[in-house]
């Protein structure tokens, strides 16, 4: 039976239970403790046209995240190292850090946890979770998990699959949604690539619980509510009926190569990173779900030096303006509707462990006022 029964794993890295690892308080830190690093300015900044506000970021496999202000100066640091390496770490409204430590097969089941503003742990989710986790409005935690699985329909022998599930306060499971369960379906939708290449065959990256919104307003399979996903290897996004668990409407194949953080905008339109994984040039994307047409694209003519083959976020803000985690070229940037970069920063952190530099998953601008009153 596949209902909750990962929540009774025992973690174990290198012989140490994560219960340990996250239970003992002298492991949060607090700024004076801290390595801080010193940042470097950046690239690009036009004063009139970016937004004032400050960037969220982690190191793939650090145990830190980072607040930098517009200089690209560090003026915050979240640190809880146990030994288990972050893949991705976002604040919350409340000002609550979430992290994603990913699950890792035969070495480790995966978790997220919370930290408060000076690092001190609030809570532990036993999951194996990786990529991305959304926190609903009455207080679960809709998670993006992975399991091994047998489905001879997407592929013979065993399969790394993903599966949604959402956990109460009190880390009850209240919805799971197993996606090699809805090939048949997703199949009809769009072309898949089955039989799969790819023993990970479907590696989403992205859940996301869509708001209000014209176009669900309009269309009732983007009605406020329901769940989107993306699996970048299938070029496949998607949204789910959580009351019926039934796909509803999928998009991708033969448009977008490798995407990443499909998410609806106010207008009711999907901002995407389209990666080009084979094409070899990437872009960002409004799309209309209901014409199903791109509306606006950067770069607008496709090549050019944008490319990140597997990795990327993108943020539409509140000036109009788009920010995008360019994470195989190490930058964050902010770009306008035109098409001009207006702020660009270039991580300064290495990985000493294989000299190269600390890829950033994906990152998060917060507004200035936010932050500023809570420095």
């Amino acid at each position: 039976m596949r209902t909750g029964s990962w929540l009774v794993l025992a973690l174990a890295l290198v012989g140490c239970p994560a219960d340990e690892l996250l239970d003992d308080d002298s492991a949060a830190g607090d700024d004076d403790d801290i390595d801080q690093p010193v940042g470097i300015p950046v690239t690009v900044w036009d004063e009139q046209w970016a937004w004032p506000s400050y960037t969220l970021y982690s190191g793939r496999y650090t145990e830190q995240a980072h607040l930098l202000d517009m200089t690209g100066a560090v003026v915050h640091t979240w640190s809880y190292p146990q030994g288990l390496t972050w893949c991705y770490a976002e604040l919350l409204e409340d000002g609550t850090l979430v992290v994603i430590v990913k699950e890792q097969e035969d070495q480790f089941d995966g978790m997220l946890f919370e930290l408060d503003w000076d690092s001190n742990l609030l809570r532990t989710m036993t999951v194996p979770a990786h990529h991305d986790f959304v926190r609903r409005e009455n207080g679960n935690t809709l998670v993006l998990a992975r399991e091994y699985v047998t489905n001879d329909a997407i592929r013979a022998g065993s399969l790394k699959s993903d599966f949604l599930v959402e956990l109460t306060p009190d880390d009850e499971v209240v919805w799971e949604w197993h996606a090699d369960e809805h090939v048949d379906k997703l199949d009809q939708l769009v072309d898949l690539e089955l039989p799969a290449d790819d023993r990970d065959w479907a590696h989403t990256n992205t859940v996301e619980v869509l708001p209000a919104s014209p176009a669900g307003d309009a269309d009732e399979r983007f009605a406020e509510g329901n769940v989107m996903f993306s699996m970048c290897n299938q070029d496949t996004i998607g949204v789910i009926d959580p009351d019926t668990d039934e796909v509803l409407w999928a998009w991708g194949p033969g448009e977008t190569e490798g995407q990443h953080m499909p998410t609806m905008l106010d207008n009711g339109h999907l901002l995407i990173y389209d990666n080009g994984s084979t094409r070899e040039w990437s872009r960002i994307i409004e799309l209309d779900p209901l014409t199903e047409e791109i509306v606006w694209s950067y770069p607008a003519d496709g090549e050019g030096d944008f490319y990140s083959r597997i990795h990327g976020g993108n943020q539409r803000l509140p000036n109009g303006n788009t920010f995008v985690s360019d994470s195989d070229n190490d930058r964050l940037f902010e770009v306008t509707p035109i098409g001009d970069i207006v702020w660009e920063w270039v991580t300064w952190e290495w990985n000493h462990d294989d000299d190269e530099i600390m890829r950033i998953y994906r990152s998060q601008k917060l507004d200035a006022e936010w932050v500023e009153a809570r420095l």
